[in-house]
């Protein structure tokens, strides 16, 4: 990070300090960091980009935007990020080693830029400038997490016609740049915590929710659970014509495990919730006879979302409102649920459709379908 000597008139103003470390979540950041510090900086516009590493380079996370046009910023997350100089600058940088929470670098697009080849790059003139900016001032902030593949940008621009920014404004991102860094650590940490939680929630309602059936070689039970006796999943009969079916397919095969779903029909069930799964395993009595044990469940919503969360790098955030879709509320009500602007909802589900890439609330769902398999039951 840059190592300027600060003067008092550098500071930013003190109560944005204690904003920022306050902040509880992504989102906050949007008044206290973007906003409050866009005007101390003397900045245009302002964005909040969260990075995570993966095979193809950098996935886009949080993406927050101040005064930025919609266009603007969606062709950034979806394609010139890629390019962006502040990226590929810190990226090519080697991790270091360091006991504070976060290492945070400050740049001028200028300071890392030839400035001739950048006028002429396409970065600049298919991206920046028709979208009005010319100078950049980039907070480049690597939190200390596991693996250390997680990378935050914190962008202020001025545009066409400005002058770019100054040593003052230099030395006043510098300034607060630790207080950032400390925060995206924070909230970085929270949000792992947080997935963590939702995740074993979930494993915790399958354990208590799932139903099973004992049956020994003739297919008379010996013992079944709550769940199947207050008919959850249907009655027995309808159950014992499903499962009778598959025990001769596995007798027929000679397997000694077997797994299925059936497809339920009903008004009181969602799009996530409509498969019912069977998954039979054949063993021995301690009589050397055979006997199944059938263990029955609903394909989980919250399970499906969880895991496409991990494998599209959806945010907690992000996948508090598909859990929303996922129950057909719509965007006003996904609003006033989260206490969030329609605006910030457009905002996620544009992100959350081009991380699944994805184009509809349908398509959507089929996705969240596809990827949970009947092993995953509740």
């Amino acid at each position: 990070m840059s190592t300027l000597q600060l003067q008092n008139e550098d500071s930013p103003s003190p109560h944005l300090f204690g904003e920022i470390a306050e902040c509880y979540d992504y989102p906050s950041l949007e008044n206290t960091l973007l906003r409050s510090m866009a005007q101390d900086l003397g900045a245009d516009t302002s964005v909040l980009m969260h990075f995570q590493k993966d095979d193809d380079g950098y996935r886009v996370g949080h993406n927050l935007a101040q005064g930025v046009a919609n266009k603007v910023h969606s062709q950034y997350i979806n394609k010139y990020h890629r390019t962006d100089p502040v990226i590929v600058n810190r990226a090519s940088q080697q991790p270091v080693k360091t006991k504070l929470d976060a290492i945070t670098d400050v740049y001028r697009l200028s300071d890392v830029c030839d400035q001739k080849k950048f006028l002429e790059s396409g970065y600049y003139n298919n991206f920046l400038k028709p979208g009005g900016i010319r100078h950049v001032l980039a907070l480049a902030i690597r939190p200390q997490v596991q693996h250390n593949d997680l990378m935050v940008v914190v962008g202020f621009h001025r545009t066409i016609g400005s002058h770019d920014f100054g040593t003052n404004a230099l030395r006043k991102a510098v300034s607060v740049a630790p207080v950032i860094g400390s925060t995206i650590a924070r909230l970085t940490f929270k949000e792992s915590l947080s997935r963590f939680q939702l995740l074993s929630e979930n494993l915790q309602a399958i354990l208590k929710d799932t139903g099973y059936i004992i049956l020994d070689e003739a297919l008379q039970i010996q013992e079944m659970s709550h769940k199947v006796t207050s008919e959850v999943f249907g009655d027995l009969p309808f159950l014992m014509q499903h499962i009778s079916k598959g025990i001769r397919t596995m007798i027929s095969n000679g397997t000694q495990h077997m797994e299925f779903s059936y497809h339920l029909h009903g008004e009181d069930r969602s799009l996530l919730n409509e498969n019912i799964n069977f998954d039979i395993q054949r063993s021995k009595s301690s009589h050397g006879q055979s006997r199944f044990t059938v263990r029955l469940g609903f394909t989980h919503a919250d399970m499906a979302i969880a895991r496409c969360a991990e494998q599209f790098g959806w945010t907690l955030r992000e996948s508090e409102i598909v859990i929303a879709l996922s129950k057909g509320l719509s965007n006003s009500e996904i609003s006033d649920n989260l206490s969030i602007s329609i605006r910030t909802v457009e905002n996620h589900l544009r992100s959350i459709y081009v991380k699944a890439d994805v184009t509809s609330r349908t398509q959507l769902l089929r996705q969240l379908l596809i990827h949970t398999p009947p092993s995953h039951k509740a």
